[in-house]
């Protein structure tokens, strides 16, 4: 994630929009490649993105918002949208003292399992919630591989052939 969709999120989040606010307009835009691309183009002008943004559904969203969404076209920045739509539901998480875990495993695993280590990662990291995100990545062979709060945990069996040969070859 870029620092500038941080530097976006961030002030949204203070400014005080609800986060289903944000999504629910959000989604119209990202939901139509047409109007996402115009949106983005270089071609079309500020004046003529401002029209665009005014005549979709949402134009009566709260006016902290819409100025939001004129500043990203201001700027040329609608193409950080999606980003700057996780770093907000990361601010939003954080408020509530949860955080995302990002697991990515060679298959998906069970529900029991996913919420066997959200419960673990929450003890282990003192979080009141983790929201688990899964990615199957077939080339660990097995296994997991966790990211949370800055921190890896790797339980994949890719993961440990790369610690066995580093041994051996230490030797």
């Amino acid at each position: 994630m870029s620092l500038t969709a941080a530097h976006y999120a961030s002030a949204l989040h203070q400014a005080g929009c609800p986060e289903q606010t944000l999504r629910d307009t959000a989604d119209l835009i990202l939901g139509s490649q047409p109007l996402l691309d115009a949106l983005v183009s270089p071609a079309v002008s500020l004046h003529e993105k401002q029209a665009v943004l005014h005549r979709l559904p949402f134009a009566d969203c709260p006016p902290r918002l819409m100025r939001f969404y004129e500043l990203l076209a201001e700027k040329g920045r609608f193409a950080l949208l999606p980003d700057i739509l996780y770093e907000y539901h990361l601010l939003t998480l954080a408020d509530a003292d949860q955080t995302v875990c990002l697991m990515r495993c060679a298959q998906m695993p069970s529900q029991d399992i996913l919420v066997d280590i959200a419960k673990a990662m929450c003890k282990l990291h003192g979080r009141a919630g983790v929201e688990m995100q899964v990615i199957i990545d077939p080339s660990l062979l097995g296994g997991f591989v966790l990211e949370i709060d800055g921190t890896t945990y790797n339980k994949s069996v890719s993961g440990q052939l790369h610690r066995l040969a580093r041994r051996l070859q230490e030797r």
